[in-house]
């Protein structure tokens, strides 16, 4: 069940996206059918899965992004000292895997960067609705950060950045796209340093980028409050 639910929290598996069937989950994770089966279970449970009949039907990841604005603005609020948390924790372990990354990068992991740059661009000028296209973006900026990680040739920090990225499973819909062009920047920025080999400018990029991520959160969660305002002035009358 947790394997799974790895690979949901980290984009491998994308919403409506169907897993694979169950003898072949039970053979890639060495387990007996009865044993996918009871994760199965627990899975749909959770709401992560669904199980859909019929001739196109299987295993389905479940599509969990909420997709009104006020009813995301309170699950944030309630998250809220999680977040900041989560945020503190990011500055210091993506921060040193940016830095240790610049240091012993090889010509490979320059390229699987790349390649994770190239996907998120693509999302641009796909044909694919803004809550698809974000979820395709958020599991190309995981793999960007994670390959990071694993320039590091450091395993604790891998695995860190790995929780931290599921950490980061949130229902977040199409609602940050507007972040992007910030993020595509620091994204270069990170990878220019790291091809430099310059590990003090690679660190300080990604503590950029993380701290852009804090404050569009941020401004989104202030967006009600100024509108709230703007119509009690609106109704007071001259």
């Amino acid at each position: 069940m947790e394997q799974i639910k790895r690979c949901i929290q980290l984009g491998l598996f994308l919403p409506g996206e169907k897993l694979p069937p169950e003898r072949v989950l039970a053979e890639r994770l060495s387990v007996s059918r009865s044993t996918i089966r009871e994760a199965v279970r627990l899975l749909q449970d959770s709401g992560l899965i669904e199980v859909r009949r019929g001739a196109t039907g299987g295993l389905v990841v479940r599509d969990s992004q909420v997709e009104d604005p006020v009813e995301l603005r309170a699950w944030i609020r309630r998250q809220r000292a999680h977040l900041n948390e989560l945020m503190d924790f990011r500055l210091v372990i993506e921060g040193a895997a940016a830095e240790l990354a610049a240091c012993r990068r090889t010509d490979d992991d320059l390229a699987r960067l790349e390649a994770a740059m190239q996907r998120m661009e693509q999302c641009k000028i796909s044909d694919l609705n803004r809550v698809e296209s974000a979820q395709v973006f958020n599991a190309a900026d995981t793999e960007f950060h994670m390959e990071i990680a694993l320039a590091a040739r450091n395993s604790m920090l891998a695995k860190a950045v790995e929780d931290i990225r599921r950490e980061m499973f949130l229902p977040f819909g199409g609602y940050f796209i507007q972040s992007r062009k910030d993020a595509d920047i620091y994204h270069r920025h990170i990878f220019d340093a790291i091809f430099d080999r310059d590990d003090e400018r690679a660190r300080a990029m990604m503590q950029r980028h993380i701290d852009s991520t804090k404050k569009a959160i941020i401004a989104f969660l202030e967006e009600d409050a100024v509108l709230l305002r703007g119509s009690r002035d609106a109704g007071a009358g001259p």
